[in-house]
């Protein structure tokens, strides 16, 4: 019942997710369908959820008067895509200068500054590499709106306008770039976990010299994917 709960300024590029907030999630109609004494529900969840219930008393009455609750103050409104949060998938900021997409396997939940996006397996590490590539950004950035300080609002619309270079897999050269890109991908996210536990100054260094590396070889990959010239490559390179 208690979940990690995630913000957007908690989602970093192939970053490993860590947060210090928690949703306590009983969704609409949960205790209507275990408990078994009508009008005595609160009775029973005190006895099946001790210390959630006495985390959560205090704060009945202003509960009570929530208009997102379910069929009791404790309960969250419902919500027709709460599974998906319990599945591997990629999650992004909303807001952001660039792309800040990271991978979720460990069932975080999140508010509204944060989207997410699921798809077959196969698919989601592949896709991951082309949206925290450069030219992702450079494209997003033709179709976004943007804010004060030139960051992008990485809204659902804006993304699903981008073209997806999907795969092929009865071709073999499309099943060899989408294994190359997983493997890459594989790679920055396990750099990415050796740099946030190193402590060590010299570590520190050599693993974000190795992350730059896979970086540009993700980036000169996206381009072979999507077929660009060296005079395109040059545009998306200039703007940073």
């Amino acid at each position: 019942m208690i979940k990690p709960f995630l913000a957007g300024r908690d989602i970093k590029r192939y970053a490993p997710l860590e947060t210090q907030k928690h949703l306590i999630l009983f969704p609409r109609g949960f205790t209507n369908a275990k408990s078994p004494d009508a009008g005595k529900q609160w009775s029973w969840m005190k006895k099946e959820f001790p210390a959630i219930t006495a985390l959560l008393e205090p704060f009945k009455e202003r509960a009570e008067k929530r208009y997102d609750k379910g069929e009791h103050w404790w309960e969250l409104r419902a919500c027709d895509y709460y599974d998906e949060f319990e599945k591997p998938k990629i999650v992004y900021a909303e807001i952001a200068a660039r792309g800040q997409f990271a991978f979720d396997e460990d069932k975080y939940f999140a508010d509204t500054t944060v989207y997410i996006l699921g798809s077959d397996s196969k698919y989601l590490l592949y896709l991951l590499g082309i949206f925290n590539s450069r030219l992702w950004t450079f494209l997003f950035s033709h179709v976004s709106s943007t804010i004060r300080g030139g960051f992008f609002r990485w809204k659902f619309q804006y993304m699903s306008s981008l073209p997806i270079r999907t795969i092929n897999f009865d071709d073999p050269a499309d099943v060899i770039r989408h294994n190359q890109m997983v493997s890459l991908v594989d790679q920055m996210l396990e750099l990415n976990k050796k740099l946030a536990e190193s402590n060590m100054p010299q570590a520190t260094e050599m693993l974000k010299r190795q992350i730059e590396s896979t970086d540009k070889q993700i980036d000169d990959l996206v381009y072979k994917l999507y077929d660009l010239t060296d005079e395109e490559i040059k545009m998306v390179e200039s703007k940073g």
